[in-house]
C-alpha cells in the first residue's frame, strides 16, 4: 500500500552545517541547548544514503519534509533568522527537485521573530518554490502563535490554499515548577511538547482563528497531543472570567473547531493513543506520520504497525497511509 509520511523530519547538509556552527559557538542560549545532541542524534538526519537505506525498507513510501528543531529565530535575531530561512527553503526545493522519488514536497521555514518577513518569505516559498506551506512552532520565542502580530502568516497562507505543519517547541529552561529553574528527567520534552501543541491548538481555537479564517489548514504533530485525550473536558465550560465573551464570538462549539485539525500518527508505537486519536478527528484528518528520524530507528515500522492495528476497512487504511495527504495538498495520483 503507497504511503506518504507527512511529518518526516530532516537537517538538509548545508543549512545542518550553519546551525551545528552556531550552537557550538560562545555564548550559546540556555534555551536551545536541549537541541544541540539532537543535530547528530542519527545520520538519517543528515546523510542522504543513510535515509534512502531506511525508506527502501518500506517499498512504496515518500515523505514530505519538514525541517528538525530548532526554530531559526532561536538561533539569532530577526536578520540571522531570515538568511537561515531563506536558505533552508532553497535546499528543501533542490533536494525535493533532485529527488521527485523520493520526496513529494516540503514545508517552509519561517522566520517568525519578524512576522512581515516570515509572510513575504512564506509567500515567495509557496509561489517560487512550490512549498506546500510551512513549519510552524507552538510559540514563538515565548508569544502565543494567536497573537495578532503572527496574522500576516494566517493571511498568506490561507489566502493561497496552503497547510500549516504546527510542531512544539520547548526547552530545559521551562521549568516543570516555579520553584526549580529547570525541568528534570527530559520532562520538557516527553510531556512538555505534547501539553506545548495541545494549548496552541486551544489558543487558535477559542481565539476564533478558524472563523478568521475559514480555509485554515493546520496538521498538529503527534496525533493531535493531548486533545482527543481530554476532549471532554475540553468541552466543559470555560473557567475564565472572560467566559462570555469568548463563547459569543465563536460559531461552532469547540469541540466542532478541534475536529478541524489535521494530525498525524507519529506516537512512537503506541495503538492505543492512535485509535484514540483517528475516533475523535475521524479517519479523514489523521495523515501518515512518523516523526522520523528522531523516534528512532524503528519509528517508521512502529508507525506504520500502529495504524494495521485499527483494523479499519482496506479504503479508509488506504486513506490513512496516503490518500488523505493527497486529498489536502492537492496531489496527484
Amino acid at each position: 500500500m503507497r504511503k506518504i509520511d507527512a511529518f518526516a523530519h530532516i537537517l538538509p547538509p548545508a543549512y545542518a552545517a550553519r546551525i551545528e556552527s552556531i550552537t557550538a559557538g560562545p555564548g550559546v542560549s540556555r534555551r536551545i541547548l536541549g537541541y544541540r545532541p539532537w543535530i547528530r542524534e542519527d545520520p538519517v538526519l543528515i546523510d542522504l544514503d543513510a535515509r534512502w537505506r531506511l525508506m527502501d525498507q518500506f517499498g512504496d513510501y515518500r515523505q514530505v519534509l519538514t525541517m528538525a528543531v530548532p526554530p531559526v529565530e532561536e538561533l539569532g535575531g530577526p536578520a540571522a533568522a531570515v538568511d537561515l530561512a531563506r536558505s533552508a527553503n532553497d535546499e528543501l526545493a533542490e533536494l525535493v527537485g533532485k529527488y521527485r522519488d523520493r520526496f513529494v514536497g516540503f514545508t517552509a521555514v519561517l522566520p517568525m521573530s519578524d512576522p512581515d518577513a516570515a509572510a513575504a518569505e512564506l509567500d515567495r516559498a509557496m509561489r517560487d518554490l512550490g512549498a506546500f506551506g510551512a513549519q510552524i512552532y507552538t510559540n514563538v520565542t515565548g508569544a502565543p502563535l494567536d497573537d495578532q502580530r503572527f496574522c500576516p502568516v494566517f493571511d498568506v497562507v490561507t489566502g493561497a490554499g496552503g497547510t500549516l505543519w504546527l510542531h512544539p517547541t520547548r526547552s530545559e529552561i521551562w521549568a516543570d515548577y516555579p520553584a526549580e529553574s529547570r525541568s528534570r528527567y527530559g520532562l520538557w520534552w516527553s510531556l512538555g511538547w505534547p501539553y506545548e501543541t495541545s494549548v496552541a491548538m486551544s489558543r487558535l481555537v477559542f481565539s476564533g482563528h478558524f472563523d478568521r479564517y475559514p480555509g485554515l489548514q493546520i496538521i498538529a504533530h503527534h496525533a493531535g497531543a493531548m486533545v482527543p485525550h481530554f476532549a471532554a473536558r475540553l468541552a466543559a465550560p470555560l473557567e475564565d472570567p472572560d467566559r462570555d465573551a469568548i463563547m459569543s464570538r465563536l460559531t461552532a462549539a469547540p469541540l466542532d473547531y478541534f475536529r478541524r485539525f489535521y494530525t498525524d500518527s507519529a506516537l512512537f508505537g503506541a495503538p492505543h493513543a492512535i485509535r484514540c486519536a483517528v475516533e475523535f478527528f475521524g479517519t479523514g484528518h489523521v495523515l501518515f506520520g512518523t516523526d522520523m528520524p528522531l523516534g528512532g530507528p524503528a519509528v517508521v515500522a512502529d508507525t506504520i504497525a500502529d495504524l494495521e492495528s485499527l483494523g479499519l476497512p482496506e479504503a479508509e487504511t488506504a486513506a490513512l497511509f496516503a490518500g488523505n495527504a493527497r486529498r489536502l495538498l492537492r496531489l496527484p495520483d
